[in-house]
């Protein structure tokens, strides 16, 4: 393991070194490679949220074994996470198959979990190969939690994560809390502070709702909440978050999102190659605010073997199939190197140029208006 690990820190040093020459020198053939690995072994999940492609009816996929195991065996060695899901849930995966994958490529799970299956002996099993799990809590009402995540239950949920949590602290597991902000939620939000903070979580990112689903127009903020209103709720947020000792990630539109709280970098942590990659990020935003920074350094791959730049996977972005083409040949292929193109002269596909990961960030909207200016 010692070996491994050693070839793992010089082969990512060099990584991030790729990585700023690739967009200091706007390449279109990247030397660098993706160290966030979204892969779906399977796209099932036992919720049905409102705001997820799932409350559609989409068709069950599952990728066999030997499949995944040749597809990632060309992904993983540069990865330092894995998140085994496609807008599922990751505790219905074989958990030792993806453990064993962990261990092979000395990977890391960050995964987003309803927290409805992981219970201890779940937990247990995936703790020594696990860097982070987001718990997704959109209300801290039983009512509307249940009416958003349908097939949910608000107080087995909330009986696991108190649970996990001290077993987390004992594996230096770090657990954050992750919210959709949505018309039938949002004056919920400062309460989840208090709510987040009760549990003991000390991380809590609000995200605001994206086009996921055929329910996105009904559920939508805009022409239902005024700025007015929805800046007050921000600034409670915020407040509590204060009060409580919570770190907020806020991806809102403008002019309300932002990072508040204490830097992630100052903690222990078991993944400190992954803390100086995001070090190293936080940096190359600024430096390249044009280009999603999600796409600097994330793969998305479904269960039927398509490849995308970003959690989403519009069908618009599909840049190649690992079940048909090697992914060395997708990642430097035609279809990234437009993309990259695009990135780089601002010519953004429509689902990018409406995207907050993109137009979210201070350094976007910094640029943008310094561009308008001139």
């Amino acid at each position: 393991m010692t070996s491994q690990r050693a070839a793992k820190t010089t082969r990512e040093s060099a990584n991030i070194l790729h990585l700023a020459q690739d967009l200091g020198l706007e390449r279109l053939e990247w030397a660098s490679r993706p160290t966030e690995v979204e892969f779906g072994f399977n796209n099932t999940c036992n919720l049905l949220c409102v705001m997820c492609h799932q409350a559609d009816g989409i068709p069950n996929k599952k990728m066999p074994v030997e499949q995944a195991r040749e597809a990632l065996g060309q992904i993983l060695p540069y990865a330092l996470h894995l998140t085994p899901s496609d807008a599922s849930e990751p505790m219905i995966n074989d958990l030792d198959e993806i453990v064993r994958l962990c261990e092979q490529y000395d990977v890391l799970l960050s995964m987003y979990c309803n927290a409805t299956l992981l219970d201890r002996a779940r937990f247990e099993k995936i703790a020594r190969w696990t860097h982070r799990i987001w718990f997704s809590i959109d209300s801290p009402q039983k009512e509307m939690f249940e009416k958003l995540r349908v097939n949910s239950d608000f107080e087995k949920v909330v009986e696991n994560i108190r649970d996990v949590m001290p077993m987390a602290r004992a594996a230096q597991v770090e657990i954050g809390f992750n919210a959709v902000v949505m018309a039938p939620n949002w004056s919920h939000m400062p309460e989840l502070v208090d709510f987040v903070a009760d549990l003991g979580g000390e991380t809590l990112a609000m995200q605001e709702l994206l086009p996921n689903s055929t329910g996105y127009d009904e559920l939508k903020i805009e022409g239902r909440v005024s700025e007015e209103e929805f800046g007050a709720m921000v600034a409670r947020v915020k407040e509590r978050a204060e009060a409580r000792n919570v770190d907020l990630t806020l991806q809102l539109h403008a002019p309300h999102g932002g990072e508040y709280g204490t830097p992630q970098e100052n903690r222990p942590t078991k993944a400190p190659l992954t803390t100086v990659r995001e070090v190293h990020m936080e940096s190359l935003g600024p430096m390249s605010p044009g280009f999603c920074q999600m796409a600097m350094n994330y793969v998305k791959v479904t269960p039927d073997g398509k490849v995308f730049p970003c959690c989403r996977g519009p069908e618009e972005l599909e840049m190649g199939n690992v079940l048909e083409t090697s992914f060395e040949d997708i990642w430097n292929g035609p279809a990234y190197k437009e993309f990259r193109r695009q990135m780089f002269s601002g010519e953004y596909p429509e689902v990018c140029a409406n995207c907050l990961v993109l137009t979210g960030t201070p350094w976007f909207r910094h640029n943008a208006e310094r561009d308008g200016e001139g």
